[in-house]
């Protein structure tokens, strides 16, 4: 159904309060998207009598899968039986939420569309129901129903990487059926964005920088799809729709672009509550993605500071609170900064979790901000939050919980130089004290005198010449440095010729 500003507008004034009839629909779909039939609460659906309206919507961000549902039938005349000529394995169902307008008309909005994860019977002296616990599509991707590899996979480095996602939902299985039908939605952040790797060459942001390779051992298509995502620094998963989008990390940062889904005020009806925690120990200013060489010496990395006055968390006031994080699938300096910046952002107020009770809203998506009136504070501020999931009953009562994330000091990310200690890897070589210890790879030349060791901080990678000599002895080796960490090596001293 087309939905015009007009029927937005009424169905906004509906809501609030709190006080409307819900309506529950379940769709059964058709392999092409299309409705074969529907079970609802609605008394003019012949099949309403099926539709017991209990069970829960769970919907969290993250990578992967984000919405689960559990939904009850009446099953006496046996047509929701799990089995194949009833609901199966392919069997879509789509929910909708909505209520009934105003003008007596039924609004609905999607949920999600899921398939049927380990159903349940059960057969009671005066009643027969079916239960069935709804997963969102990222199922027939992870292994749940479908997604194991069968074979291998390799993406090649230049490969496109929006053109390897679409290419995997395309993918046949093996009833003559796509994985998925719907084409995926990709965000824009990418278009003509490009990345300098380590060898100083440029490609597209959207372009693999580097082989990887799946073998077929406990591996699943979804692996591959968080793999291709990881390189995009993205957010991936099935929206309410049933679309898989892919979103850039980063882009998450400009909260203040993002549309407001509901104005939450203690007067008004439909606000019940917030709940506030903060966890303190968990608080980071001070962000250091390291990644990993693909060739040669350098390797990237990133790093992001909370130095922003207005922000109550930053380095003036704490001081340097510092993670580092190991993230070996980025090789460009490009991906590790705006990664830093995305995690200085998430460790610096995500631990400032705020949960939003209120009546029930059929158009709360994750990703979006809500606000919330301080009615209890000096100027009744409006405090602005990240919703990052939700549950609901499916039933006509019961409250809705909106999981939030605080945005009203998300800082504004400041680079800092990196400290050699993790960029540059440390060589430690054992050998008799009062020796002369050098290094030497290309140009560079490191000397110090040995008090049983001598440390060396190496500014480059590669094969180093490790010499040793006294007045009447000396000694050489190599060590092979290829990565940020703590090489040891030892040096025997014989006699001079």
């Amino acid at each position: 159904m087309a939905i015009n500003q007009t029927t937005w507008d009424m169905y906004l004034n509906a809501i609030k309060g709190g006080s409307f009839y819900k309506l529950a629909r379940l769709d059964f779909l058709q392999p092409d998207g299309s409705i074969a039939f529907s079970v609802s609460n609605n008394p003019q659906n012949p099949r309403s009598g099926a539709f017991i309206q209990e069970g829960e919507l769970a919907v969290n961000l993250q990578n992967g899968q984000r919405r689960q549902a559990t939904v009850t039938l009446s099953n006496i005349n046996q047509e929701y039986d799990y089995n194949v000529n009833n609901v199966w394995f392919g069997t879509q169902i789509r929910l909708m939420e909505g209520l009934v307008m105003p003008d007596g008309s039924d609004f609905y909005l999607p949920q999600g569309v899921f398939y049927v994860k380990n159903p349940e019977e059960s057969f009671l002296p005066n009643q027969k129901i079916v239960r069935y616990t709804l997963v969102d599509k990222w199922a027939m991707l992870d292994g749940t129903l479908f997604g194991n590899l069968e074979g291998w996979a390799l993406i090649e480095r230049g490969e496109n990487i929006l053109t390897g996602i679409s290419g995997i939902l395309k993918r046949d299985r093996g009833n003559g059926l796509p994985i998925d039908s719907l084409p995926p939605i990709y965000t824009t952040y990418y278009n003509n964005k490009t990345i300098t790797l380590a060898d100083g060459t440029t490609q597209p942001w959207v372009n693999a920088p580097y082989t990887a390779r799946f073998d077929s051992n406990n591996v699943t298509f979804a692996d591959i799809l968080l793999e291709l995502n990881k390189m995009l620094v993205g957010w991936i998963g099935y929206d309410q729709n049933g679309q898989l989008r892919v979103d850039a990390a980063y882009e998450d940062i400009l909260d203040s672009d993002k549309p407001i889904i509901w104005n939450f005020s203690p007067m008004t009806g439909e606000f019940l509550g917030a709940t506030y925690a903060v966890q303190n120990t968990e608080v980071f200013n001070d962000i250091i993605v390291i990644g990993q060489a693909i060739n040669g010496n350098h390797v990237p990395s990133g790093r992001a500071v909370n130095q922003d006055p207005s922000s109550d968390t930053n380095t003036g006031i704490l001081g340097m609170r510092t993670k580092i994080f190991d993230e070996t699938s980025y090789y460009a300096d490009e991906q590790c900064q705006e990664l830093a910046e995305y995690y200085l952002k998430r460790n610096t107020v995500l631990k400032k979790s705020v949960t939003i009770e209120s009546s029930q809203l059929f158009h709360i998506t994750e990703n979006n901000l809500a606000t919330v009136r301080r009615m209890d504070k000096s100027g009744n501020p409006i405090e602005r939050h990240l919703i990052t999931g939700f549950t609901r009953s499916i039933a006509q009562g019961g409250k809705m919980q909106i999981n939030c994330t605080s945005v009203n000091d998300f800082p504004s990310a400041s680079p800092y130089p990196l400290p050699s200690t993790q960029i540059y890897a440390t060589v430690v070589v054992t050998v008799t004290a009062g020796a002369v210890v050098t290094l030497t790879l290309s140009d560079t030349t490191l000397t110090a005198v040995s008090t049983g060791t001598a440390t060396f901080t190496v500014p480059t990678y590669g094969e180093w010449n490790v010499s040793a000599k006294t007045p009447d002895k000396s000694g050489a080796t190599t060590v092979n440095v290829g990565n940020p960490g703590l090489y040891t090596v030892d040096v025997t001293l014989i006699a001079n010729e």
